[in-house]
C-alpha cells in the first residue's frame, strides 16, 4: 500500500517541478528608449556588443565589454525567472533590470 502512494507522490512532485520551469524562447529587452532587442534564452551570449550599445544608447565604446556582460547576465536571469519583457537601467555603471509591464 505504501509503494503506490510513494510513487504517486513522487510523480506529483516531479510534475510540479517540471511545470514550474518555463522555457522562454526569447526575452525582449528595452532600456527606456524606443530601441528594443529580442535575445535568445537558449544562447543569451549570442547578443552582439553593437546591439547592446544601440539599446543602451551608449556613446563610450570602451564600456561595451563590461556592459555586454551585465546585459547577458540580466537576460539569463530573466530567462530563468520566466519573464519575457524586461527594462534595463544603467545605475552608475551597473545594469539593473526589472519586469516590464
Amino acid at each position: 500500500m505504501r509503494t503506490p502512494l510513494f510513487v504517486g507522490m513522487t510523480s506529483l512532485l516531479i510534475w510540479g517541478l517540471a511545470s514550474a520551469q518555463t522555457n522562454l524562447p526569447t526575452v525582449e529587452v528595452r532600456a527606456g528608449t524606443s530601441e528594443s532587442l529580442e535575445v535568445s534564452c537558449a544562447d543569451p551570449a549570442s547578443v552582439k556588443s553593437q546591439d547592446v550599445e544601440r539599446v543602451l544608447s551608449m556613446d563610450d565604446a570602451s564600456l561595451s565589454h563590461r556592459m555586454r556582460k551585465q546585459f547577458v547576465s540580466a537576460v539569463a536571469d530573466a530567462c530563468k525567472a520566466g519573464i519575457p519583457h524586461i527594462l534595463i537601467t544603467n545605475d552608475a555603471g551597473q545594469l539593473k533590470w526589472k519586469q516590464m509591464d
